[in-house]
Parts: C-alpha cells; sequence; structure tokens
C-alpha cells in the first residue's frame, strides 16, 4: 500500500467531519459545550469529539496566537506546520518500521503533541496493543505509577476496501494532568500499518492547550484558512481522497 493512500485512509476518519462551521461555536462560550464524552465538556471534549470523527462546530480555524519555529520533516514534508514559542518539535524516524512522526514538546517537558502518522509492523498487532504501549510510555515520562481515572474511551472496528482498521482512544486523568491517547491499526499485505496521536498537558491548562496549541498544529497540516481539507493540485480531490496532491492528473 501506498504511503499517501495509507495517510489519506488514516486521516479520513479524524477529519470528515471535524470542519463543520453550522453552529458558530467559536463564536459561543464554548466553556459550556457538551461532548460525546459526558465526564468532560468544552475544549476538552471538543477535542475528544475531534479525535473521533465527530464535527466540532468550529466556524473558524484555530491558529498559533505565538508563532515560533516551522518544523518540517525531513522524509516527510507533509508532516510540517509552526509550533508555538517557548516548544521544542523532536522528529521521529526509524527506518526499521518506517516510522515517521514529531514530538512537540513545551521546552518545561509539561505539554506534549506526539503525532505519529505513519508506522508500521511485518505481523498483525491489535490496537489494544499499540495503545497500551504508549499510555505506558506517557506514564513512564512523566513517573506515574498509578491507576489513571479513564474519562473516555472509544474502540471502533471496521472495514475500507476489504482492509480492516481498528481505531482505540483513550481519555485520562492521572497525576494532576489530562491525557488524549488515539491509535488506528490498519492490517493489509502481512503487514500492521499503524497511526498514534499523544496529547497531554497539565489539567489546569488542558483546556489553553487544546485550543493554542493541539488543534492549531492539527489543521496546519491539514486543513486550509477556509476550513477545508488542503487540495494543493486543485484537481478537486482533496489531500485525503488523492493518491497523489500535487499531480492534479492524478486520480
Amino acid at each position: 500500500m501506498k504511503f499517501s493512500n495509507f495517510l489519506k485512509l488514516m486521516l479520513v476518519l479524524i477529519l470528515a467531519m471535524s470542519c463543520s462551521s453550522d453552529d458558530g461555536n467559536n463564536n459561543q462560550n464554548i466553556a459550556n459545550r457538551s461532548s460525546s464524552c459526558n465526564n468532560v465538556i468544552g475544549y476538552t471534549g471538543l477535542y475528544w469529539d475531534f479525535a473521533n470523527a465527530r464535527p466540532t462546530g468550529l466556524s473558524q480555524v484555530p491558529v498559533i496566537q505565538n508563532p515560533g519555529q516551522q518544523f518540517i520533516h525531513s522524509q516527510l514534508p507533509l508532516l510540517g506546520f509552526v509550533i508555538p514559542q517557548g516548544f521544542t518539535a523532536f522528529e521521529i524516524t526509524e527506518p526499521q518500521t518506517a516510522t515517521l512522526g514529531v514530538n512537540v514538546l513545551r521546552n518545561d517537558n509539561q505539554v506534549l503533541f506526539r503525532w505519529i502518522p505513519s508506522s508500521s509492523v511485518f505481523q498483525q498487532v491489535a490496537s489494544q496493543s499499540v495503545i497500551a504501549n504508549e499510555i505506558n510510555n506517557l506514564f513512564a515520562f512523566y513517573g506515574f505509577n498509578g491507576t489513571p481515572e479513564v474519562l473516555c474511551s472509544e474502540f471502533k472496528q471496521q472495514v475500507i476496501s476489504t482492509i480492516p482498521m481498528e481505531f482505540n482512544a483513550r481519555l485520562l486523568r492521572f497525576n494532576g494532568r489530562i491525557a488524549q491517547v488515539w491509535v488506528i491499526t490498519t492490517y493489509t499485505a502481512g503487514s500492521t500499518f499503524i497511526t498514534i496521536s499523544v496529547t497531554t498537558a497539565p489539567e489546569a491548562e488542558y483546556e489553553a492547550q487544546v485550543a493554542n496549541t493541539f488543534l492549531p498544529i492539527n489543521f496546519q497540516m491539514y486543513v486550509n484558512d477556509s476550513g477545508d481539507i488542503v487540495d494543493n493540485d486543485m484537481d478537486g480531490f482533496d489531500i485525503l481522497r488523492d493518491p497523489d496532491d500535487n499531480d492534479p492528473n492524478v486520480p
């Protein structure tokens, strides 16, 4: 499977419904916005809905308010965005597993945006194993040995063009912080292709980080200034549906 096709399958799940602008939530009191997760409201719930491909109602594209450096992955220019001041982006490249991604850390290590659009292993791996590994690594990084509070969880299985896919997500509270972790696993041609998202911040500032860091980074990668998903070659097929979004003759 071509990487571009794989990326298309991964991203369509999380972005296809997230750019709705019909209720103008940007102009409303998002602090009181309810969500599909009964335990959270506001931007925390909005970001959970975003990850679960539910409409956010955002009427404006979230932007970085204090832009800093530009990050561009050396092996994947599509993976590029401006990070806020006070943050540092660390490129992830692991040739053995074809892993490409980035860790964006605030300089005090208290806020993390981790995005791995592509990784693979030459066997079938369940999404539960992948998300458990990511959560355990997150706990180890922050020195947490207890039992987290699971605010919400989601597990979905579906088949797209004969290809089985699993989506697994957790919204956690632990050690005075909130973390959202989700993974997608797709099994095809004897290999499991994996996408990973991890975001976390101290609970007292998680809402602000969703609004000012996490959502703006997500939208920079795949959503244009009009709130539409990017179509680089202007052929009418956006980046999520176009096997080669730099060639107007494809498809």
